[in-house]
């Protein structure tokens, strides 16, 4: 009954939430559309200026599919459905409460003047967002016979057509690419290009140094090994050890990836993962926790390279390890990989934390695919 419930909902409520339509009967109501196909920072300039003019802007990302995806080929820019460019405009918008965000099917045609089919679409958005529109928005001068045709009560604004104010389009940005055109882009869509490397090994082999090292380099954010950040707030952590310590540690490192993310330069730095936890796991209680597998099966922090450290380096004791020998490192260095294996993460693998060129240049390649 619940999920049928939320299937219900999903497919009534159209827009982000905010007051009854009802409410903005005497309002002055705006429009602003496009495909955001990018969404890119001239599109919310244009939302922002455009918000200011009115009591009330509804945004619409209109979408149709095969032709947005005809956009999108041979370019750098792999396209990306609507509920996504949604949520990117959703996102950037939140906490402006004059403003509301929605979706629009409407089919892409030649004769797009005069057509039913478009004509229904427009209808179907008027009577959704209650049914009058008195300024529509767009930067193109040349969209006047569209909005004379469909909203022919409206007024059309034409905000900055020539971007003397911000000289950038979605065009420009797919066949440019997303990381060429990286100051473009609102916060809101740049964690979603943001990439995810993890550090990954045995204990004691630079790991943590290494992903700090990288953050400076690459100037941007870093996430702590959170079990370790965990067990030194206790104050200790081999004697004193829970099996319930582990899916806090789990659900404790995923968030503090998403958090550290939102403030990331193309790039985050991420010592461990979950993998190393079932790994502590294993070590500890002789077997994997289930719902730690199902965290890593479920690929929700979204890793994409994998540098895996072989051990070199003299093993530390901080209080926190145990005493190693060199056969113990060796034995648990196999299983490690091993266990990344099982999970079918493709690991790259590294002699050392020295090896500085060979990682960067893992890094790198991840801009050129």
């Amino acid at each position: 009954m619940f999920i049928q419930s939320c299937i219900r909902f999903r497919k009534e409520i159209i827009m982000n939430n905010g007051p009854s339509i009802e409410s903005y009967k005497d309002k002055v109501v705006g429009y602003y559309g496009g495909k955001f196909l990018p969404f890119h920072i001239g599109h919310l300039n244009c939302i922002i200026e455009a918000a200011s003019m009115v009591d009330v802007l509804f945004v619409v990302v209109s979408y149709d599919d095969v032709y947005d995806q005809s956009l999108c080929e041979g370019t750098k820019f792999k396209w990306v459905p609507s509920s996504t460019r949604e949520r990117w405009v959703t996102e950037a918008v939140s906490g402006l409460r004059n403003i509301r965000v929605l979706t629009k099917y409407e089919p892409r045609m030649d004769d797009y003047l005069n057509n039913d089919e478009i004509r229904k679409a427009n209808e179907r958005l008027l009577a959704a967002i209650g049914g009058r529109v008195d300024y529509v928005f767009s930067s193109e001068e040349h969209y006047d016979d569209y909005f004379e045709c469909y909203y022919p009560s409206s007024k059309h604004i034409v905000i900055d057509p020539k971007r003397a104010y911000i000289d950038i389009s979605a065009t420009e940005i797919r066949e440019k690419g997303i990381y060429d055109s990286w100051e473009y882009l609102p916060k809101s869509i740049k964690k979603d290009y943001t990439k995810r490397v993890c550090l990954c090994g045995i204990e004691s082999v630079g790991k943590s140094f290494l992903t700090k090292q990288l953050a400076v380099l690459y100037n941007t954010q870093y996430v702590n090994e959170y079990g370790r950040d965990f067990y030194e707030e206790i104050g200790g952590c081999f004697d004193i050890v829970r099996q319930s310590d582990f899916l806090k540690i789990a659900m404790g490192h995923n968030y503090l990836i998403e958090e550290k993310v939102k403030g990331s330069d193309k790039v985050l730095f991420i010592d461990t993962d979950n993998i190393y936890t079932q790994f502590f796991y294993l070590q500890m209680f002789g077997e994997e926790n289930q719902t730690i597998s199902s965290i890593i099966n479920s690929g929700v922090d979204e890793i994409d390279l994998y540098i895996y450290i072989e051990p070199s380096l003299p093993h530390e004791l901080d209080g926190f390890r145990q005493v190693k020998t060199l056969d113990d490192k060796e034995r648990e260095n196999q299983l490690l990989k091993d266990l990344y294996r099982k999970y079918n993460k493709d690991i790259k693998i590294v002699k050392s934390i020295k090896d500085i060129k060979e990682i960067k240049g893992l890094i790198d390649d991840l801009f050129n695919t």
